[in-house]
């Protein structure tokens, strides 16, 4: 099953697998305003139905932190749909997903890209087993009521685009 997915503005695209041949699902999911961001957000189960693999990228004027934030948002919502009630992140690795320019068959250009993305490494549970976990239902009002009323200042945006930029060779 496959839907079309919304970026831009607004909206982002949400990519869902579930792993193992099974097929992937993709929505669009408001996470507030997202500027020039187009974030995805994905899972998939990881050894057992507990753990998960939750990413997502953004523009190259997404600060890292607005892109973990949106990650996080995702795993939180996971867990409401997953009826777990609690989950902590026990991992996060942040990279950049780089792309060359190519050529169009019709003579056009379409320039180098980079984005920044980020994986996080999460763990459901129904009970807390320690103080890490966080309710996954609170968690994910309160970071989505974050990002909706966020705006990333222009030099904020600026210096995202340079070190996004750089990671890539791009200068």
């Amino acid at each position: 099953e496959e839907d079309v997915c919304r970026e831009g503005g607004e909206w982002g695209a949400v990519r869902v697998g579930r792993g193992c041949g099974e097929p992937e699902r993709t929505r669009s999911r408001a996470y507030g305003s997202a500027e020039a961001l187009t974030p995805w957000g994905g899972w998939r189960r990881g050894s057992d139905d507990a753990n998960y693999e939750v990413k997502a990228a953004g523009s190259e004027e997404g600060p890292e932190g607005r892109i973990e934030k949106i990650a996080r948002a995702r795993a939180a919502e996971i867990g409401v749909q997953e009826k777990q009630k609690y989950f902590k992140v026990t991992g996060v690795a942040h990279s950049v997903a780089c792309t060359s320019a190519q050529s169009t068959y019709k003579g056009g250009k379409v320039p180098a890209s980079a984005r920044p993305t980020v994986e996080l490494d999460v763990v459901y549970a129904d009970e807390p087993t320690d103080a890490e976990f966080v309710e996954a239902k609170t968690s994910f009002e309160s970071l989505s009521q974050e990002l909706a009323n966020e705006t990333v200042p222009p030099e904020a945006k600026a210096t995202a685009i340079q070190e996004t930029r750089a990671s890539c060779g791009q200068g």
